[in-house]
């Protein structure tokens, strides 16, 4: 697990824009694997000397704003994520806009800092006939 961490750390790049505090914004990259039933995951990283938080959240959407994602998580706790223009989203892979997203949905968002969601990656519902084949 330390390894996959490791990894998913390492590959984070630097890109333009301002976070809280004046960092350099980040490219975050999606959620390392973890096991079944995750809620939050925080992942501590040093990018040019300056130290940042990447924290991921998981869960069933229970509410969507253009201002706000709400998250209930496996866990039962329930975490409301501001967004804004600069969150990347996509919706089973393709990119999308927070407007697009729907309460019941899955979704997994990354954010830096505490700042807004840098990004919002949510999966629809599997179609029937896909969850009665497994």
């Amino acid at each position: 697990m330390r390894k996959l961490l490791v990894v998913a750390a390492s590959s984070i790049v630097l890109a333009s824009g301002a976070l809280p505090g004046g960092a350099a914004a980040i490219n975050v990259p999606p959620a390392p694997k973890l096991p079944a039933g995750w809620s939050r995951a925080q992942i501590n990283v040093v990018i040019k000397r300056v130290p940042h938080t990447i924290t991921y959240d998981h869960g069933r959407i229970t509410a969507v704003s253009s201002t706000s994602l709400t998250l209930k998580e496996p866990d039962a706790s329930v975490v409301t994520i501001a967004v804004n223009a600069s969150t990347k989203v996509t919706i089973d892979g393709r990119p999308a806009s927070i407007a697009q997203v729907k309460r019941s949905e899955t979704a997994t968002v990354a954010s830096v800092d505490g700042g807004p969601a840098a990004q919002a990656t949510v999966r629809t519902r599997a179609p029937l006939a896909r969850s009665i084949g497994g």
